[in-house]
């Protein structure tokens, strides 16, 4: 499985255009250049597209990486690295992470309202009419609507049960939007990129903030590459296991 020809010329290119090299991409180059070089052409397409800047390409792989479904604490910290090295300031990093830490609200917009349908057939649930309401939840809701500009029936079953927990999240998920760096368009292309990644896919999320990136002026071609950059992740099979093939197997 093993090559014992001279990889270094792949080795050089590769970090000649990428910016970067570890034991992983070297294992990986060792056991089956062919494949190597396939996943080099692969990371090299957004690149190439030129649809997003090097820098937004980083802060996206940043959000891939980070999210709660994923959480590659070495995979994160490299394109932390590579932000920086791109010119990112730590507030567009840390607000980049803080958009990626809400995809733990999935549990609520996917539980609640499966939750919901199982209290409506025992005959115990609230009403997820806006009509229903007090002013507390309508106000809420008209607060979220002028923060966010959109609104989902998945907020209303949530917001019926717990306005409470709606509140504090929105208080939560705010920040980023009220007092950040990034442009609007990108923010939600993180969006895209968080509930796109293999990890996750949650298809109304991706329906939403894809429409809601292309109201604030992203261009289809950067929202197929986000859908791109997310999808990267899956090389990381081989990448982690080909380094734990036994030594004792592998050329001398």
């Amino acid at each position: 499985m093993y090559t014992t020809h001279d990889t270094s010329p792949s080795r050089r290119e590769f970090e000649s255009f990428h910016g970067y090299w570890n034991t992983d991409l070297e294992d990986l180059l060792l056991a089956d250049p062919r494949y190597f070089g396939a996943y080099d052409r692969l990371l090299r397409v957004t690149s190439i597209r030129g649809n997003l800047t090097p820098l937004e390409r980083e802060l996206i792989c940043i959000a891939v990486t980070g999210q709660v479904t994923y959480l590659d604490r070495a995979a994160t910290a490299h394109h932390i690295r590579q932000a920086t090295h791109w010119g990112a300031s730590s507030e567009e990093i840390v607000e980049t992470l803080q958009l990626a830490a809400s995809l733990g609200v999935h549990s609520m917009l996917v539980g609640v309202p499966l939750a919901h349908e199982v209290f409506q057939k025992l005959g115990v649930s609230a009403s997820a009419s806006d009509e229903d309401w007090d002013d507390y939840r309508r106000d809420l809701k008209e607060r979220f609507i002028a923060d966010r500009k959109y609104w989902t029936p998945h907020w209303d079953t949530v917001l019926a049960y717990t306005p409470e927990y709606f509140e504090a999240y929105l208080d939560l998920s705010s920040i980023p939007w009220n007092h950040g760096t990034l442009s609007d368009a990108f923010k939600e292309l993180i969006y895209v990129a968080i509930d796109v990644v293999t990890t996750h896919l949650f298809t109304a999320g991706i329906h939403t903030h894809t429409k809601k990136a292309i109201e604030y002026g992203a261009t289809p071609d950067q929202v197929i590459d986000v859908m791109a950059i997310a999808s990267n992740i899956g090389i990381d099979t081989v990448l982690a296991g080909v380094p734990r093939i036994p030594r004792d197997v592998r050329p001398r």
